[in-house]
């Protein structure tokens, strides 16, 4: 750890002589460790907010733009999906063609055999909805984050 009072901004760096899967993982736990702090630039009418990841529930493309939800308001992006995808952290998930989840916000999921599953919000009436080729994926990250709670 370098202290330089004069810097104004954390910076963390990781060093390594391959991009293995432990330092991605690092990189995904700092990142769920800073997530409260982590901020997207978003809008609403004319005026220009900033929402912590904490607060967003899910992210899905509409026309020419990506509406950011949250419990109870609906914001928009110029960044494209799969950009936001790459930013986001471990905690959020791609689950359809044109939808990523915060999973850490799920309430419920009501699973459908024929089409996308419903996800409902805690704190919220909002749903979004998982295709078939996500929910496999979707339920192992869950369960993968039980089992480290337990």
């Amino acid at each position: 750890m370098e202290i330089d009072e004069n810097i104004t901004e954390d910076e963390l760096v990781i060093r390594c002589g391959s991009l293995s899967d432990e330092v991605i993982m690092l990189q995904k736990q700092i990142m769920e460790a800073m997530n409260t702090k982590l901020q997207l630039h978003v809008m609403k009418q004319k005026s220009e907010y900033l929402l912590t990841l904490g607060e967003i529930l899910f992210l899905e493309t509409a026309d020419s733009f990506v509406a950011v939800h949250t419990a109870k308001d609906i914001f928009e992006t110029k960044q494209k999906l799969y950009e936001l995808e790459e930013l986001l952290p471990g905690s959020f998930m791609r689950v359809s063609k044109s939808t990523i989840i915060n999973t850490a916000k799920i309430r419920s999921i009501s699973k459908n055999i024929t089409g996308a599953s419903a996800v409902e919000f805690a704190g919220s009436i909002k749903k979004a909805y998982v295709s078939r080729n996500y929910i496999k994926a979707l339920m192992e990250k869950l369960e993968e984050k039980r089992l480290k709670h337990e």
